[in-house]
């Protein structure tokens, strides 16, 4: 019994942090869509999916993976210059390098993404990471649940505690309103 404990956590850890990174890796995709669209790229996008668009599906494969191949050699140089004493250098070059990375990956795989699915192989290996994808939010689901109740707990704990100070309780329906109006959605009516 103990060993399927053992396993079950194992595996909610691994599922949390893969959903971590997914969530990180949707974001830094959308903010590369922001950029895209604050900076006139629009015509350098278009560009570069019409020459990924005549390349061989291999060799897009390889654009895809030119920022990994020059990362990683650079990440291994900055822990070895860690390792010899510049560890402040190092681990600001190691940050810098991986936000890079997360940064420039997403955004090409934006770009490349459908002549990657040309590959059959690719599409079998995108099926399986997409399958634990969503195997990993059944599994997280019920924790997330359970957090969202503790944290609305909370809210009411906070909500009650700061009604029975005058200064506070117009504050916090005044930050209230405003998140609410920010998230588009109508104002609280009153007496609630």
């Amino acid at each position: 019994m103990k060993h399927h404990k053992a396993r079950r956590t194992a595996l909610l850890a691994l599922a949390m942090a893969f959903l971590a990174l997914a969530w990180v890796w949707d974001g830094l995709i959308a903010i590369g869509r922001l950029i895209v669209r604050l900076i006139p790229w629009t015509r350098f996008k278009q560009a570069f999916v019409a020459i990924v668009d005549r390349l061989p599906a291999p060799l897009v494969l390889l654009i895809f993976l030119v920022p990994l191949l020059i990362v990683e050699p650079l990440l291994t140089l900055c822990v070895v210059a860690m390792a010899m004493g510049y560890v402040v250098a190092g681990a600001i070059a190691w940050v810098l390098l991986k936000a890079l990375a997360l940064a420039v990956i997403p955004a090409i795989f934006d770009l490349t993404q459908h002549r990657l699915m040309t590959m059959p192989w690719f599409v079998w290996a995108y099926d399986r990471v997409m399958a634990f994808h969503h195997y990993a939010h059944r599994i997280v689901a019920p924790y997330k649940h359970a957090a969202a109740a503790v944290l609305r707990q909370w809210r009411r704990r906070a909500a009650a505690a700061t009604s029975r100070l005058p200064g506070v309780a117009h504050l916090a329906a005044r930050f209230a309103a405003r998140r609410r109006a920010a998230n588009g959605r109508p104002p609280l009516p009153l007496g609630r």
